[in-house]
């Protein structure tokens, strides 16, 4: 209620601010029309002695006479007119009383009638943390669109970047980070920011871009766990799984007991190890492999899991072995051969499409892929 009174006073003292000066009544000005009246009465006097004096021809004095004379007339008649053209004083205090009062109340008969006063308030931090909706990308679009009016706004795109992360758009949130990196320098979460977008557009590899990432930041910040989590995935990746399991208990090892990042470490020590993970819960997107990733094989033991994706590889080389033009197809066989550690499979298959390949574009999806995933391939295969 006292906000109420509070806008309420307010409002009224805007509107008398703006609507006081009408009930004021104008200074009449015909003092100053009876003042320019005897001026020209005068000056007829005046032009009577010059002319009686022959200071001045009797031509120019009734020329004179003349003029003197349409001012006097026009001097004396003014008070009458501005009199007819004023307007009443009841009808400029009739305005001020009704935009006194009837603006106040129709505003606040409209506002009661289309407005929602009982909802409660949404603070920023509360719309952020809502789930994807019309809302947030409203707001991504309004920031996008500052962006493009300021590419050069570290701050901009450092907020944008883990939202572009929630998103699902993986591809513009690495963007973002170089950005970020570009303009405002280099620090741990930057660095394991840009390396995690990089790795989830790229659908689980941890890619030659990515790895530079997690090394930078983990040099920023040794202690970081992000970092040093990619780093024994992308161990593991390389067929290296001893060095990756031993990175990874040495980062449990400094985990606080608490630590939400704990289960996807141990889920990752029991996949290298190849033995039952102690825990069979999902790891967060924060901590490593995404939820997705891990709920189709959370129930299966080691061997039927690495059974299950030997399988699933073989019939999508089965499958580009009978059509070899897809060129998306070719790109999933490589990364799974890479995953798995097979590199000699995963150079096969990327010269098996680049000899496929139904384009240039094609080829250099191809080749970049075969870059970053560190195949030697031969690029001047035939398509």
């Amino acid at each position: 209620m006292l906000l109420w009174v509070l806008l309420a006073v307010l409002t009224g003292a805007a509107v008398l601010a703006v609507l006081l000066p009408l009930g004021r009544t104008p200074r009449e000005p015909a003092a100053d029309h009876g003042h320019d009246s005897l001026v020209y009465r005068d000056q007829l006097e005046e032009l009577e002695r010059e002319r009686d004096a022959g200071l001045i021809g009797a031509e120019e004095a009734a020329a004179a006479r003349t003029e003197i004379a349409r001012r006097l007339i026009e001097a004396e008649s003014a008070p009458s007119k501005a009199a007819k053209t004023a307007d009443p004083a009841w009808r400029r205090r009739a305005v001020a009383l009704i935009g006194l009062i009837g603006v106040p109340l129709l505003a606040g008969g409209l506002y009661l009638s289309n407005g929602a006063p009982d909802l409660p308030g949404q603070p920023l931090a509360a719309r952020m943390q809502a789930p994807q909706g019309g809302e947030i990308e409203t707001l991504v679009a309004r920031v996008e669109d500052h962006l493009g009016r300021n590419p050069e706004d570290g701050q901009g795109w450092q907020v944008l970047a883990p939202i572009y992360v929630r998103l699902g758009r993986p591809e513009d949130a690495a963007q973002a980070y170089r950005n970020v990196i570009r303009l405002l320098g280099s620090s741990a979460d930057r660095q394991a920011g840009l390396g995690e977008a990089i790795y989830l557009a790229e659908g689980g590899i941890v890619t030659a871009e990515a790895r530079q990432a997690f090394e930078a930041a983990k040099a920023a910040d040794a202690r970081a766990p992000k970092p040093r989590f990619f780093l024994a995935l992308a161990y593991e990746q390389a067929g290296e799984g001893e060095k990756a399991a031993a990175e990874l208990k040495a980062l449990l090892a400094d985990s606080p007991p608490d630590a939400p990042w704990r289960p996807a470490i141990e889920q990752a020590i029991a996949r290298v190890s190849g033995q039952p993970a102690p825990d069979q819960r999902a790891p967060t997107a924060e901590a490593g492999p995404s939820r997705e990733q891990v709920a189709a094989a959370a129930d299966m033991s080691g061997e039927e899991r690495d059974a299950m994706i030997e399988g699933m590889v073989a019939r999508l080389a089965e499958r580009l072995a009978a059509d070899p033009s897809d060129t998306e197809g070719w790109l999933r066989l490589i990364k799974a051969y890479a995953v798995l550690g097979r590199q000699e499979e995963a150079s096969g298959a990327a010269q098996d499409a680049l000899a496929s390949a139904p384009d240039g574009e094609a080829r250099q999806r191809i080749v970049s892929a075969a870059r970053q995933l560190g195949l030697a391939i031969e690029e001047t295969a035939n398509p």
